[in-house]
């Protein structure tokens, strides 16, 4: 596990319950740093809107014919 920096530190005791985001000032590439609780919180939502792959399956699928 990787440990914050005093820098991190402060913005995230200043974001409170909001994420903070980061830049990796090399790459330009953008974070965001929260609280382990909300992420996990965060992740079972995802995990229950899980879409089930049946609901795409077509293969009854019979377009319409025009003038029907």
């Amino acid at each position: 596990m990787t440990t914050l920096t005093p820098e991190q530190r402060r913005a995230v005791t200043a974001a409170g319950d909001h994420p903070v985001r980061i830049e990796d000032p090399e790459t330009h590439q953008a974070y965001v740093i929260l609280k382990a609780d909300i992420y996990e919180r965060i992740r079972a939502v995802l995990e229950e809107e899980e879409i089930d792959p049946s609901l795409f399956e077509i293969d009854d699928f019979e377009p319409l014919r025009e003038g029907s």
